[in-house]
This record gives C-alpha cells, structure tokens and sequence, in this order.
C-alpha cells in the first residue's frame, strides 16, 4: 500500500459542498476509523511540528478526488484550541500545503469561533467570530473570508473576501 493510500484509508469522501464546524465533530467521529498511534507518529506529527502527547486527532473526510492532488481534512484538538486542518496532498502522499479552515481559540474570556464550507469550485467560505464568556454572541461582529485550493494544490486566501 502506498503512502497516500494509507494516508487516504482514514478519511471517508464527502460530498460538496460540506460544511466543517466543530457541530458536526460527532458525525466525522462516527463515520471514520481512529487513527492508530503509529499512523499519528508517522504522518500527523511530521505535519503537526507543535503537537505534544496532549494533542489529539480525528479524521474527518476527504474531498472528492482532484487531477494533480488529493485533500483531507482532520480535527486536531490541543489545550484552548481546537482545529479543523485542512491538508493537501500530492501523488505520493507528500504535503503540498496545510491550513486551518475553522477553530475554536479559547484566550482567557475572549472565545473565537470560525465555520467554514467547502464549495465544489474549492472556494472555502468561512465565517469568524468572537464573544467574551458569559455574554451573547453578536452576529454583526463576525468577519467573512475566503480561501481558494488551487488546482496544484496550494491553498491561498481569496483576494477577493466576501
């Protein structure tokens, strides 16, 4: 088996457009095997260069398969700060590009949330916000963005936010 195919084994292929929100952690968790410990030393940690023995994964998906790039996305949850990474992937399973697309940072009482959707151009959409603890979210203070996965598999942030 190659090392893409190992890579890809873990992650179930989705649909677009799918939307990444920590709501839907549950599901991805469900419908996806865990990551044995030898797959998180010998892939994720080469990825992940800041993870401790704290840090936990859970493959999501991948997206419907590309020409010249395969993408995953997984949930890496550390100490006040939980990431959906989204990596992708050349044909012998190297990392060409990795970036979070929506999290949860916990700083003292400030929580900042994003959610992002994945559309079938490979525009992700995300929308982020903040609201300290114990007091309502207010919607008029989030800030929407976009990011773009190239067709060589580059991940860029949109000129063009929404």
């Amino acid at each position: 088996m190659s090392k893409l195919e190992r890579i890809l084994h873990y992650f179930p292929e989705t649909s677009l457009p799918v939307l990444v929100s920590e709501d839907h952690l549950s599901e991805y968790e469900a419908e996806s095997d865990p990551f044995p410990q030898s797959f998180i030393e010998e892939i994720l940690l080469d990825w992940e260069k800041e993870a401790d023995e704290f840090t936990e994964f859970i493959p999501c998906f991948k997206l419907p398969k590309e020409d010249k790039f395969n993408a995953v996305v997984y949930w890496k949850g550390s100490l006040l700060r939980y990431d959906f990474m989204l990596v992708t992937l050349d044909k012998n399973g190297e990392l060409i590009n990795k970036k979070s697309i929506a999290n949860t940072i916990v700083n003292d009482l400030i929580i900042r949330k994003s959610v992002a959707s994945i559309e079938p151009d490979l525009i992700i959409n995300i929308i982020a916000g903040q609201t300290m603890d114990g007091e309502e979210y207010d919607a008029s203070m989030s800030k929407a963005f976009a990011m773009e996965i190239l067709p060589t598999g580059e991940i860029i942030f949109a000129m063009d936010s929404l």
